[in-house]
């Protein structure tokens, strides 16, 4: 046998034992992930089969939250989960928190509001209660939520007697969307119904069943991913302004409605605009009826303070809203401004990365205007 048989040989033998290796590789890491998802269903319909409680009350066409609950609140997979404690009014409370003031504030919102992503006492909500003793807070706020519902819940307490001293109500910009798309229907009793089923809508079987069967699987992609966003979050002070999250909810102010999809679709942006105002100017008759102080907020998203609002001007529509002593507007753009300007790393310091909604730094620029517009301080 010469050199080369001896080397063709040789060669033969390694590529079968790779062949060979290879196979067995494949097939040990076949029978794992058969076996781990094995595992994996086994877990989540046995030891893990436990619901984590919500105090989302859902309804087929409504939901609020749950009255006098204790539970948790998830927003995103990339969100922490927080801890949520409503009281007999089915609002958002801190733990053990008391209520025994006469003169009463009613905030009303959306997911901004309700501050997802924060335990009580970090939401501007949370900070105003626990500075302003003399008051007792009412957060009606629930994502989504847009005027339609705001003043179906303020009459509903109106009814009932409970009588606000100031009413302060958080407009977002998805309103607009939510006015004309989401809450345009009412049943029998004039309760808002959703246009659609969103949420069986977001609760599809293969999510269902994959939420269901696959709990560890899911706690894993989430540990990853958790671990990702920290790496992430370490770049976020090289981070460019024109990397901050976009929306198409809050995308009107700078881009052209046709450039938006089918979410402005028709006539949507207009018939938003108009409920938004019928809605405002209603709460305005109720507040002086009542006699109370009617607050309308207005906040930015972080792409807002980017590309600015070239297209549609939401600082000039709030006023508009509370024009003819409406409302008092508070307009909290100036104070995001300043910020952005003192910081570099403004993005991270009052917004969650990759996300509109703010942190705990932005709800405490919320506060500190309310702060001073409301109770002078």
């Amino acid at each position: 046998m010469n050199a080369s048989e001896i080397i063709l040989t040789v060669f033969q033998f390694f590529k079968k034992n790779i062949i060979v290796t290879k196979k067995i590789v494949y097939i040990n890491l076949i029978i794992f992930l058969i076996s781990f998802f094995l595992l994996d269903v086994i877990l989540s319909n046995t030891y893990l089969n436990h619901k984590k409680k919500t105090c989302y009350l859902y309804e087929e066409f409504y939901y609020e939250l749950k009255k006098n609950c204790k539970g948790l609140d998830k927003f995103k997979s990339s969100f922490p989960t927080v801890n949520v404690f409503t009281d007999e009014y089915g609002t958002r409370v801190g733990k053990n928190q008391k209520r025994n003031k006469s003169d009463k504030i009613f905030i009303f919102g959306d997911s901004f509001t309700f501050g997802v992503g924060l335990e009580f006492y970090q939401t501007y909500s949370g900070i105003l209660s626990k500075e302003y003793k003399n008051f007792d807070f009412y957060n009606f706020a629930v994502s989504s939520y847009s005027p339609t519902v705001h003043l179906y819940k303020l009459e509903q307490q109106i009814k009932k007697k409970v009588i606000p001293k100031k009413i302060i109500l958080f407009l977002d910009m998805t309103d607009v969307h939510d006015e004309a798309a989401r809450w345009t229907k009412f049943d029998k009793s004039g309760k808002p119904s959703l246009s659609t089923n969103y949420i069986f809508e977001k609760n599809k079987k293969k999510e269902k069943f994959i939420h269901k069967n696959f709990k560890v699987s899911r706690s894993f992609a989430h540990y990853i991913n958790y671990n990702l966003r920290i790496l992430r979050r370490k770049q976020v002070s090289k981070q460019k302004e024109n990397e901050v999250k976009t929306s198409i909810q809050a995308g009107f102010t700078y881009r052209k409605l046709e450039d938006l999809g089918s979410h402005y679709q028709g006539n949507i942006f207009n018939e938003g605009q108009n409920k938004i105002r019928q809605k405002i100017n209603v709460i305005s008759v109720i507040s002086k009826k009542i006699n109370s102080e009617f607050y309308l907020v207005i906040y930015p998203f972080a792409e807002t303070l980017v590309y600015g609002q070239k297209i549609f001007n939401w600082e000039n529509y709030g006023n508009s809203l509370c024009k003819d002593d409406k409302c008092i507007l508070i307009n909290t753009f100036e104070a995001f401004r300043n910020k952005k300007k003192k910081y570099n790393d403004w993005y991270s310091r009052f917004y969650f990365v990759k996300d509109e909604h703010f942190n705990y730094g932005g709800n405490e620029i919320i506060a500190d205007v309310l702060k001073k517009k409301i109770f002078n301080d």
